[in-house]
């Protein structure tokens, strides 16, 4: 017999070699929201009965899970083990959007903090649109996509602000046109391009 972590909510223990009522009590779990007992018995799923035809479905909804305890890191991590495992699966387009929602929904609240997770959003999110143009998920990454692409704007600019604020145009300046590069098309670009604009004043004044 297995025991699985914790019994369920039958109070039952499941039998050797049922990885079908695994499988149904993980999903009932998840509808429970007893999070934990759902990843207990989807990962006993994977590592006991990995050639089982529910392994492949335990792989992705034990990704959903970490999504729904808002795991975001486990979550992107489980998300791209199943699109590289199976990168011709029929639900590879849905993995690879929950990598970019994933990395998107553990942003942080402020740019003064790191955003390697809007960079990692933006590689995620620009590969889903890549491969999957009409999938119905392609509205909501590119509106995720460009709220990423703004913060990283933003984070330069907020950069670029810390240099300029201390008259170091030359370490500001390459900010702001690092920006208007990468990001020309969001609002801080604009504040951006007054800045330069500033800068080459002062520039040409100091000539005088």
């Amino acid at each position: 017999m297995i025991q699985v972590g914790h019994l369920g909510c039958s109070g039952k223990s499941v039998e050797d070699g049922d990885p079908s009522e695994l499988y149904k009590e993980a999903e009932e779990d998840i509808n429970s929201d007893h999070y934990q007992l759902a990843v207990d018995k989807l990962k006993v799923i994977k590592n006991k009965y990995p050639y089982s035809k529910f392994a492949l479905d335990a792989s992705l909804r034990l990704a959903d899970v970490y999504f729904l305890q808002e795991s975001y890191t486990e979550a992107a991590l489980a998300y791209e083990s199943f699109r590289d495992l199976h990168p011709k699966h029929e639900k590879v387009a849905y993995a690879m959007f929950r990598i970019g929602l994933s990395y998107y929904n553990d942003l942080p609240s402020t740019v003064a903090r790191d955003l390697t997770d809007a960079s990692k959003a933006q590689d995620a999110f620009n590969e889903f649109l890549r491969r999957f143009p009409a999938d119905p998920n392609v509205a909501e990454a590119k509106k995720d996509l460009a709220d990423s692409r703004k913060q990283l704007a933003q984070k330069e600019l907020y950069i670029g602000n810390f240099y300029f604020k201390r008259h170091f145009f030359d370490s500001a300046k390459s900010r702001y046109e690092k920006l208007l590069q990468l990001y020309p098309e969001t609002t801080p670009a604009d504040e951006a391009k007054d800045k330069l604009a500033r800068i080459e004043k002062e520039n040409l004044h100091n000539e005088e």
